[in-house]
């Protein structure tokens, strides 16, 4: 049930429903499916129309809100398809993708062993505060004791930041999905410091820690139209939040009190390249995409400056799943 859906419960699945606790949750936008076995999809949308479209398996249906619709196919040949949205469902409409892998028997059992179950996912609970505490004695030595950043040393402020987006973040330093890029040079530098995580839980426990650090408000006034900023600020908007707050559900990180040299150093990345491109990065090339209708430097600062008029605490800061209509592809973030 879509109202059922939460940080927690990604499909909005009913907990009390025993049938339902076997089952597999994939929450990435790669899907795997067996060669030759009758394959069903049951499509339903909590916002507003989308599509679900595989050219090469000439298939389609219309994702309606409030409604269960489905397709049904026999896959004959393994490869790699994308997926598209074939309906104007928001601003990010272009970006919204996803891919289907069609796999032998064996290689799709050994995807799907790797999967967990809602009852599995609902054991995982949150970090440990207390345990993060003590791991991230090695990450204050660049981010500072408080996660106050350092240019310097070219770490960011961390403080403040959503505990979801920090794990996220971490598990892809730590796998290589960023700082791979030999020319992500500040990068290459995080993901040694990512490895001395030992596992999901380390990541998990450092991550709510810093998520509990105070968030400290910035002197970073920077000199750029900040009214034309504004304007640009609306694609942003629609992932990031009006007020910058981040929104869990379009995996979009809090914008609000974050530093300007580093929004413009990462947006540069983007567009560019240097960040987005990894085949594993599930979120960044999405990201990529959106940071390219910033024409040019002028307009990075722009909005980076607009960005820094926005209050550190939003209304709504602390809403994991933003009531808006989130009708856009999920974001990378920065």
């Amino acid at each position: 049930a879509v109202s059922l859906i939460n940080i927690n419960n990604h499909f909005g699945v009913n907990p009390d429903d025993e049938n339902g606790q076997d089952d597999v949750l994939v929450t990435s936008n790669i899907l795997h499916i067996p060669i030759g076995k009758p394959v069903k999809f049951w499509l339903r949308s909590k916002d507003v129309l989308h599509d679900f479209a595989v050219a090469e398996f000439r298939v389609k249906m219309d994702l309606v809100p409030g409604l269960v619709s489905y397709l049904w196919f026999t896959p004959t040949r393994t490869g790699t398809f994308d997926v598209l949205c074939e309906e104007l469902c928001g601003v990010g409409h272009f970006v919204m993708r996803g891919k289907v892998v069609v796999d032998e028997e064996a290689d799709f059992q050994t995807w799907l062993n790797d999967q967990i179950t809602f009852r599995e996912s609902q054991a995982i609970g949150s970090g440990d505060i207390a345990v993060g505490e003590s791991l991230y004695a090695v990450c204050s030595a660049c981010h500072g004791p408080s996660g106050e950043g350092n240019l310097a040393l070219n770490s960011p402020k961390i403080s403040g930041q959503h505990h979801w987006y920090l794990e996220q973040q971490i598990r892809n330093f730590k796998h290589g999905i960023r700082g791979s890029n030999k020319d992500d040079t500040y990068g290459q530098q995080m993901a040694p410091m990512a490895g001395t995580l030992a596992n999901d839980t380390a990541i998990r426990d450092v991550s709510a820690y810093i998520s509990s650090l105070p968030k400290i408000a910035l002197e970073d006034k920077l000199s750029a139209d900040v009214e034309h900023g504004k304007k640009l600020y609306v694609t942003c908007a629609t992932c990031h939040g009006r007020m910058g707050e981040g929104k869990y559900a379009m995996n979009a990180p809090q914008l609000s009190g974050q530093e300007s040299w580093y929004m413009i150093r990462q947006l540069q990345n983007f567009k560019t390249g240097v960040r987005g491109k990894h085949a594993l990065d599930l979120f960044g090339p999405q990201m990529s995409s959106m940071a390219r209708y910033l024409r040019d430097e002028d307009d990075i600062k722009d909005v980076v400056a607009y960005i820094n008029t926005l209050p550190l605490e939003s209304p709504n800061a602390n809403e994991v799943v933003s009531k808006e209509s989130t009708h856009t592809a999920v974001a990378g973030g920065l």
